[in-house]
């Protein structure tokens, strides 16, 4: 038998190669050792009979294709054979080209369907480790609504391990979640899933899949305010028949967090800058406006939006030294250093003065992204100065002139002390009288002298104070 199946399939039909055996011990060693597309037993073989062999292979875990060819009566052991693993079997007929003929036919469809099996479950594993190692919780449920995937960071994130969810329907899946956190968070992808399957095949990939942000507290402690984005699509088919679907979970709290920060922050700079008395202002790389608060409506005869996108130079004839401007920010963008200045020019108000300064902002890698503005109006506080340099000069030339009156007074009284010292006819008495009334008036001299040196040190203070020069001194030259 052994030699006539080699000659026809090997041969005569061609397509197989052969390795011939006897008995069943050489076979199993055979098998045992060597690898095979398929196995082909006589149910009568010395030693192992086509049966025993059957056992012993798929009892090795062994699933290889296995027909048993019988006799034309025995259909128990057709029974058996196929009860105990056999692929197919085959009744022995008087024609060995027929016999052979459907025989190929056999290994050929049981070749294939192992190998189909194989390239599946191969690919199968693939994509479940692919899944595993999905940085975002993942789990899928195929048409008869049991969990199929559940990858590892689906493990972390519920605390439940895969080998007790996998396979199971959903309803009793449900009941093992022990926190309400997780449990909400698997009843919406599963919600979402079910919406999903609903989605016609025909649909493109984008309007297949469902997104959603979810907020939900979980965990234990203060901080289990969280934020997950869920996204779902359907397994279709190659006929695009849905026969499941996947979802997927991402923690984006940090990144919420962050973008609430960001726009509180926002909100916060905003406020800050809209009620600012001073003119705060931003511009591009290009030196073009791109924000300016309303501080700035009292000096411009246009509204604010006039200024956005455009540079000083640009809304000349309005401005003057735009140009001039221009190049102050163009300096700050190629130097990343802030510049400070004052510069003047006619407003609605008038003739206006800013203290102008700029301030490079820096992205993260420490390049210049814009450049903030902040200008405040000194128009008043420069009159102001100027006022109070001329009163504070005008004390000094009065002390000055007050100090020449002394010497001016003491000069005559030195004179008259004299005088009176020298004439006779000046009786003692009102001699007296009289020095005593010179004496009186040095001492009220001598009194206004000490309030001219403190007057002198009153006015140091305020120079030095009010930053106030010393320019107007009379004995200055």
């Amino acid at each position: 038998m052994c030699e006539i199946a080699r000659i026809y399939l090997e041969e005569r039909l061609g397509g197989c190669i052969i390795t011939p055996v006897t008995d069943g011990e050489t076979a199993i060693q055979l098998i045992e050792s060597h690898s095979f597309d398929a196995i082909i037993a006589d149910y009568e073989m010395p030693g192992l009979d086509g049966l025993e062999l059957l056992r012993r292979v798929r009892n090795n875990n062994d699933m290889t294709p296995f027909l048993v060819c019988t006799g034309k009566s025995r259909h128990e052991v057709v029974i058996e054979a196929l009860n105990a693993g056999a692929d197919f079997y085959l009744q022995k007929g008087e024609d060995p080209y027929v016999l052979f003929t459907e025989m190929k036919q056999l290994i050929v469809q049981a070749v294939t369907r192992r190998r189909s099996e194989k390239a599946l479950a191969k690919s199968r594993n693939f994509l479940e480790e692919i899944i595993d190692f999905l940085p975002d919780a993942t789990l899928s449920v195929d048409s008869t609504q049991k969990i199929i995937a559940w990858n590892r960071v689906m493990e972390e994130l519920t605390g439940i391990p895969s080998k007790d969810i996998l396979f199971q329907k959903r309803n009793s899946v449900i009941n093992r979640f022990k926190s309400p956190g997780a449990l909400s968070l698997i009843e919406r992808v599963l919600f979402l899933g079910e919406q999903a399957s609903y989605i016609s095949g025909d649909s493109d990939e984008d309007t297949r899949t469902i997104t959603e942000e979810y907020h939900s507290f979980f965990g234990d402690g203060n901080d289990n305010d969280r934020y997950f984005r869920i996204t779902v699509s359907p397994i279709l088919s190659a006929d695009m028949e849905r026969i499941g679907f996947i979802g997927s979970v991402r923690d984006i709290t940090l990144q919420k967090r962050s973008e609430y920060a960001l726009i509180e922050s926002r909100e916060n700079f905003r406020a800050l800058v809209e009620n600012n008395t001073d003119i705060v202002m931003r511009f591009d790389l290009e030196g073009r406006h791109r924000y300016v608060n309303p501080a700035i409506l009292p000096y411009i005869p246009f509204d604010p939006e006039y200024l956005i996108g455009k540079r000083y130079s640009d809304i000349i004839p309005h401005l003057k030294d735009g140009k001039k401007w221009d190049n102050l920010i163009h300096e700050v963008i190629i130097s990343a250093n802030p510049v400070e200045m004052n510069i003047s020019f006619q407003s609605v108000k008038g003739l206006v003065t800013f203290n102008w300064r700029l301030f490079p902002e820096l992205d993260m890698e420490g390049r210049v992204r814009s450049v903030l503005s902040i200008s405040r109006d000194i128009t008043f506080q420069l009159a102001f100065e100027k006022e109070k340099e001329a009163l504070l000069s005008q004390i000094e030339r009065n002390l000055g002139e007050f100090a020449i009156l002394n010497d001016g007074i003491r000069n005559p009284l030195a004179v008259i002390t004299g005088w009176l010292s020298m004439m006779d006819s000046i009786q003692g008495k009102e001699r007296d009288t009289l020095m005593q009334q010179i004496r009186e008036i040095d001492q009220m001299i001598t009194q206004l002298d000490r309030r001219w040196v403190e007057s002198e040190k009153v006015l140091g203070f305020l120079r030095r104070h009010y930053d106030i020069q010393n320019r107007f001194l009379p004995d200055q030259k």
